[in-house]
Order: C-alpha cells, then structure tokens, then sequence
C-alpha cells in the first residue's frame, strides 16, 4: 500500500512538473521608449485567459495573443499554450514582472533593466523635438474609419535624411493620406516648426484598439548621436456593427453617393449589345472593401462586367474610395425589359444611423425581328381578288352569272386555303426560332455561371495563396454561390451542406478556429487543394455525361 501510495506521489509531482509555466523576456535591457515582449507558455491547452493585472503598474500592455502549438511523436500528441503580451515601461528603473498565473501554475518572477531617455529627446512638451498625435474619436466602429494626426513640433528645421515611420496599430490597416504639411506655429507661447501628417486607421477586431505613435529616426554622423522619437500611446475602442444585413455587407461610412450613366440605343433588336456604368463613392471605407453593384442575371437579360475601376484619394474627411464598373447588358429576345433596382444599405457614422442608397428601376424596349409580313399581304389580295371582277347584270346571261359565281366561290376557298397553309408553315418556323432562342439563352447562362465561377475560383485561389483567412472565408462563399447556383448559400455550413465531403468540413472548421484564434497562422494550401479537386471531379463527370449521350444518339 506504501509502494502504491508513493508511486502515485511521484506521478504526480512528474505531472506537475511536466505542465510548469514559463515565462521568458525577448530582452532584459531596455529604453523608456521601447516595446518588451514577455511571453508565457504552459505544456498544456488552456482556454482561459491570464490575469495581467499585476503588470498595469509598471507597464502599458499594447496587445496580447494566444497560439495553440501543436505536436505529433511516438508517444502521441502534445498540446502547448502560449500567450505573448506586449508591454511598454511607464518608468526608468530596475523593474520586476511579477508572477503569473497560467493553467493554474505560477510563473517565476523575471527583472527588466529600463535606462532613462534624455529630456530633449524623450518627446516631452518643451523638448527640442516632440510629438502631439490626436485621434478624431475615442470610439470607431469595426471596418470604419479612425483618423489620426501626428503633429511633430521641433525647434530646428527637419534634416533631408529624417526617416519618418506612420503608427502601428496591430493588424489594422493603416494609410497615409495627402501629403506632409509643414508650417510654423506655437506651444504653449514658444515657437516651432510643425510636420504634420494625416492617417486613416481601419481596425480589423472588435475590442480596445492600442495605437503606437509615429517614430521617427535621425541617423547619426560623426558629431551626433543616432536620434530616435516616438509618440505617445493611444486607445481606442472598437465597436461592434451596428446591424447585419442579409447579404453581410457592413459599410460605415462618412459619405456615400451611388450614381448611373447609361444610353440604351432607340432601335434595339434581340442580340444587340450596350453598357451600363454605375459608380459608388464613398468616403471613409477602402477601395477594396466596397461590394459589387451589378445585378444578377435574369432570365430575359444577359449581363457581363466587362471593367471594374478602385480608385482612391485624400479628403479633410478622409479616404475617399470609388468603384467603377462598366456592363454590357444583351437582351436575350423582343419586347419590354426592366432591370432591377440597385438597393445599398450604409451606416452614417457622423448622424450614427442607418441610410439607404439606390437606383431605381430601369425600362427599355426590344424591337422583334422582321417578319415575312408579305404573306399577309398577299393572303389579304387573294380574299379580296374576286371583288375586282364586277359582273354586270344581264337577264339573258343568267347562266354565266351563276358560273362566275361559282367560280369566284372556288377561287376565294382556294386562296383561303393557301393562306391558311402559309400561315401555318409560319407558325411552325417562328416555333422553331423560339426554341433555338431559347437554347441560346441556356447556353448563355451557362456560359456566364462558368465564367462567374472561374473568376471566384481564381479570387479564392488568390487569398489561399496569401494565406489570408478573412479573405479566403468570403471569397469561399463567392465561389461557391457559383459553383451550386441551385442552392442558397450564405453561410461555411451551407457550403458544407453542398459539398457533402469530410475533407471539406474538416477544412472549413480549421480556417473557423483559426479565424477565431490565430487568423495569421492559418495555411491556405489544403483548401485550395480540395477545392480544386472538387471542380475536377464535377468537370469529368460532365465529361462521362456527354461522352454517354452520344452514345445513345449514335446506338
């Protein structure tokens, strides 16, 4: 009993042993302006996140990611958690990080050396050179647009080989706009030179925002130091969307304008061919992020998108993007057609509120094609031939009035049957000019869902290749709307649905979790992999598929 007693003991102490938390520094020296990274790792999977109040103290925390680490040996497989913090000193001095608690174990206490920064270099209000960034809210909405200003003041001008670097705010998009400004000005009653310079920050994540100011590096020489300058930095919270629409399309925005320029011809027949040009701008969101306008194709109309035009430039309220698209609209037969109206949904973030923006609906006419309209004619001539041939009454001729009456009566039957004929032989061949109208429209869809599907492919080929997960997971949906146009796909599940294949789903939960966890990490290689082999598949199955119908015609 003491045997078993002591060897559950010291299994223990191996477990325990064996899941100990970490805890390393990338450096132990530092400046009061620079970024240390502490990183903590326990060998185990822990969803919980650490407790990182005991470094608020003596620290700024700028951000913090979890990676799950994952590896395979003849003994099974093992499952680390590792958490990376970066912090910024609020103090010079000889400073500890205390322990931390992860998975239940406590880390060692580690020490950080943080040397002071000189007073005419460390930034401060009064200094030779110093920065004051502003943020035009403390709030911004996902995807929206967060405008920032650095304003550098110094007291000597600025050296041609000054490196100017924009802030860093995680993964969001950050973009310069316009040109560097500089003027004279005052602080607090004492003059400088002022560089100013616009950004636009687009977060990417729900949540606080932490923003490092702009940096600014001055190489040294001979006589002087190296001189390096950062900004303060900034937080800003990052709303959730105020609303999701049916189709996903979230668009916060400062200003928005949709407009239209089209001239369809007079005389349009069946098969003639014009364009449509629709243009949004929209102030405030990227060129890439704004949606496609063309409508889907119906079933009367054929359109193609022949040119899409992303254009951007700077304003005082920011980016101000602008799609263009020119389509090619063919009527697919004759009469009146209505395309549908263009309906966009946007948030106002200066009024806070939802807006709508359209184009209405749009009317133009088809002329049929000429018809053999002489056989009308001529069907009409042969019934009234008989009225020219006006018989004079005569009480001796009474016999060759009946003769002529009758022979009238043989002509116009026999006229009315050749037109009736005639009509009938029409009929028949404006029957088959449908149906072969009708077998050239089909083609014509198919043709444009190919293509639509070809061009989705090779978008979601593209972003697997950027091992980018937000973009791979839309461009997933695109595709595959067209690869099974019969269903209503919106969703990673109803894709699933669709495809009916375990390699697929496993595939669609790994990019799900790592867009939930690490979307950085995530390798697109196997999903394009799969998706190809799926399109394969459905190509040499239609190929089996007409190689048999042409062997029933030929049998």
């Amino acid at each position: 009993m003491r045997r078993l007693l002591a060897a559950l003991l010291l299994l223990g102490t191996a477990t325990t042993a064996h899941a100990e938390a970490q805890a390393t520094l990338d450096r132990t020296s530092i400046t009061a302006l620079d970024n240390l990274m502490l990183t903590l790792e326990v060998d185990s999977r822990s969803e919980d996140r650490p407790d990182f109040t005991p470094l608020h103290q003596d620290f700024r925390i700028l951000g913090s990611k979890r990676t799950l680490i994952s590896t395979h040996s003849s003994s099974g497989r093992d499952i680390r958690t590792r958490w990376q913090v970066t912090l910024r000193p609020r103090n010079a001095g000889n400073i500890e990080i205390p322990s931390l608690t992860l998975a239940g174990q406590a880390t060692q206490p580690l020490r950080v050396d943080v040397s002071e920064v000189s007073p005419v270099l460390g930034g401060q209000p009064g200094a030779q050179a110093f920065f004051d960034s502003r943020v035009d809210s403390r709030e911004v909405y996902l995807d929206g647009q967060l405008l920032y200003t650095a304003r550098l003041y110094h007291r000597n001008p600025l050296p041609n080989n000054i490196r100017f670097y924009p802030p860093h705010a995680g993964t969001s998009d950050v973009r310069e706009l316009g040109e560097r400004r500089r003027h004279e000005g005052e602080y607090r009653g004492e003059p400088y030179f002022i560089t100013e310079q616009q950004y636009a920050i687009f977060p990417d994540q729900t949540g606080p925002l932490i923003i490092d100011g702009p940096r600014l590096e001055l190489p040294g020489t001979p006589d002087m130091d190296a001189v390096e300058l950062q900004g303060e930095t900034l937080e800003v919270e990052v709303l959730e969307p105020a609303y999701q629409s049916t189709t996903g399309i979230w668009l916060p925005a400062e200003r928005l304008t949709l407009e239209e320029s089209w001239t369809p011809p007079e005389n349009l027949k069946p098969g003639d061919r014009f364009t449509r040009e629709l243009t949004l701008t929209v102030t405030g969101i990227p060129a890439e992020k704004l949606p496609q306008l063309m409508p889907a194709n119906s079933d009367d109309v054929y359109m193609e998108l022949q040119d899409v035009s992303l254009t951007e430039s700077a304003s005082q309220f920011g980016l101000v993007s602008t799609r263009r698209e020119t389509i090619s609209i063919e009527p697919l037969g004759a009469g009146d057609f209505i395309l549908p109206p263009i309906d966009l949904h946007w948030w106002d973030v200066g009024l806070d509120r939802g807006r709508h923006a359209a184009l209405p609906t749009r009317q133009f006419h088809v002329n049929p094609p000429p018809i053999m309209d002489g056989l009308i004619s001529s069907a009409q001539a042969s019934a009234t031939s008989g009225s020219d041939d006006q018989i004079l009454l005569n009480t001796t001729q009474y016999h060759i009035l009946i003769g002529l009456l009758t022979l009238l009566s043989l002509t116009s039957s026999l006229g009315w049957l050749y037109t009736w004929s005639k009509l009938r032989k029409f009929r028949a061949d404006d029957s088959a000019v449908q149906m072969e109208e009708e077998i050239r429209r089909q083609r014509k869809l198919l043709l444009a869902n190919e293509r639509a599907e070809r061009n989705t492919f090779q978008a979601l080929a593209i972003a697997c290749q950027q091992n980018s997960a937000t973009l791979a997971k839309a461009r997933l949906t695109e595709w595959a709307q067209n690869f099974w146009p019969e269903r209503t796909i919106d969703s990673l599940e109803a894709i699933c649905d669709a495809a009916r294949n375990q390699t697929l789903d496993y595939l669609v939960l790994d990019l799900e979790q790592q867009l939930h966890d690490n979307p950085e990490l995530w390798q697109g290689d196997l999903l394009l992999k799969t998706i190809d082999t799926l399109r394969r598949r459905r190509q040499n199955s239609m190929v089996a598929d007409t190689a048999q119908d042409g062997y029933l015609q030929a049998s």
